[in-house]
């Protein structure tokens, strides 16, 4: 059964107020009830559900009298009394529900049950490593299972409760957040992810704006002090406004170096989304310059003494120095020509792209699996593992770029364009930009004067309205 916030007051609520006022003919429990009543009525009003059948419940309860500070703990010590205990197991890989239960004091016969009605609202195959199982005991002599409850959503819970008959029912609840668009803009002055992550975006953000920019920034070595970032973006808050998960990037802007490049959220007629430009120019190149991550670049394109034969020679590629192992990646869509030995280049592979391009990558480790002439690859693809085979002086990758048979510096890459989007999406793509410039035009900075948090909370938004 799925459950979701509403407006309405179900009978669980008209069953409490009942078990209170029975227990208000006892004098000595009387301050005790009388909290726990006002507990109740309070909490009704913040929390609501569906009822089984559909019923609505109209009870307009009495305002409560005021409670004591004496009384309000008296009711938290007695909830604590009749409270069993409260194990949170963090579920490893190869773990299944039945068996964790049973290792945890619930009997093979109790373990079937709630993994039974458990199924009722979650396939117990969907459980992953990671996920938190909380199970509730009562207190008595041999404790018995209560209650068992997984998250598996910022917005979801799953619940299995033992009912009067000892049998177990799953309730599948769900709350709905509100979502709002807002917007940071600072500059980098230690990291792009520090900075980023001090004014209060969430790492998922600033992975996907990082996404957008590596066909055309370098990280490791075009980033300067002083450039200017811009993210717009998706983001849930609780009813305390605390951030509880991120959305989506809907716009970015960076400007490495002083040039400044914007790129906008889209889905095409076909259900492809992508980032692009104000002319509807894609984000994506149609080569890397950089095909591998975390490497430095140890020698750069043209004439340079050669470090192993020791006379100067044209270097018509560059160098990443990265330790043994780390993968490479294909530079952009192509088939493989070669994935062989080549000579003093040791384990190579050629990849030949549309338009005249091919790439190629020499001295590896080994090849990713299918990776072979013949086999077509996809941008970002991992192709093969940094070594130093052939003429080599160490752990290292020698990439180069042909276009048309002659080679050429891959840092000049960036200046590629990206895929325009075709003429029958243009529309569509001119509409949703403005929209975005709208909601933009409204939303403020994060950073309150001047200062970063370094929380990582979010200091402060403008809510707007959701996009379309």
């Amino acid at each position: 059964m799925t459950e979701t916030w509403g407006n309405d007051v179900t009978s669980t609520f008209g069953t409490q107020l009942s078990r209170l006022k029975a227990r208000m003919a006892s004098p000595e429990k009387r301050p005790i009830v009388v909290a726990g009543a006002a507990l109740v009525v309070l909490s009704a009003g913040l929390i609501s559900v569906w009822p089984a059948d559909k019923t609505q419940a109209s009870i307009s309860p009495p305002a409560p009298p005021p409670i004591s500070e004496a009384s309000l703990f008296a009711s938290l010590d007695y909830q604590d009394s009749v409270a069993g205990a409260v194990k949170s197991v963090t579920l490893k890989p190869g773990d299944s529900l039945g068996p964790l239960l049973q290792r945890n004091g619930v009997s093979p016969g109790e373990a079937y049950k709630v993994t039974q009605a458990f199924s009722t609202a979650y396939n117990p195959r969907d459980l992953r490593a990671g996920q938190t199982i909380t199970m509730y005991f009562d207190q008595s002599a041999a404790p018995k299972i209560t209650e068992v409850t997984l998250k598996p959503a910022f917005d979801r819970t799953v619940f299995v409760s033992r009912k009067t008959d000892g049998e177990f029912t799953a309730r599948d609840l769900t709350v709905n957040f509100p979502k709002e668009i807002v917007e940071v803009s600072g500059t980098v002055e230690n990291s792009l992810y520090l900075d980023a992550g001090r004014m209060g975006v969430p790492d998922k953000v600033t992975v996907q704006f990082s996404h957008i920019y590596e066909h055309s920034v370098d990280f490791q070595r075009d980033i300067r002090k002083g450039d200017a970032f811009t993210m717009t973006f998706e983001l849930y808050r609780d009813r305390d406004g605390k951030p509880l998960k991120a959305g989506d990037l809907v716009y970015a802007s960076f400007s490495p170096r002083g040039q400044t490049s914007s790129y906008y959220l889209f889905t095409s007629k076909n259900g492809d989304e992508n980032f692009y430009d104000k002319d509807g120019k894609s984000a994506k190149r149609k080569l890397m310059r950089t095909p591998v991550n975390g490497a430095r670049l140890s020698s750069g394109y043209g004439r340079r003494k050669h470090p192993v034969l020791g006379y100067v020679k044209t270097h018509k590629g560059v160098d990443f120095a990265a330790p043994r192992g780390t993968p490479i990646m294909a530079a952009g869509i192509g088939t493989v020509e070669r994935a062989s030995r080549y000579g003093s280049f040791g384990k190579y592979i050629r990849i030949r792209h549309s338009d005249g391009y091919k790439t190629a990558y020499a001295h590896l480790n080994g090849y990713a699996r299918g990776i072979k002439s013949g086999a077509r690859v996809r941008q970002g693809q991992i192709i093969g593992y940094v070594g130093t085979t052939g003429r080599s002086t160490g752990p290292h990758l020698h990439y180069e770029v042909h276009k048309n048979g002659k080679a050429i510096n891959p840092r000049s890459l960036s200046t590629l364009s990206g895929k325009p989007l075709p003429k029958s999406d243009r529309a569509a793509f001119e509409a949703r930009r403005k929209d975005i410039e709208k909601i933009r035009a409204v939303a403020r900075p994060a950073l309150l004067d001047g200062e970063s948090e370094p929380t990582g909370s979010l200091v402060s938004a403008t809510s707007t309205s959701p996009l379309p």
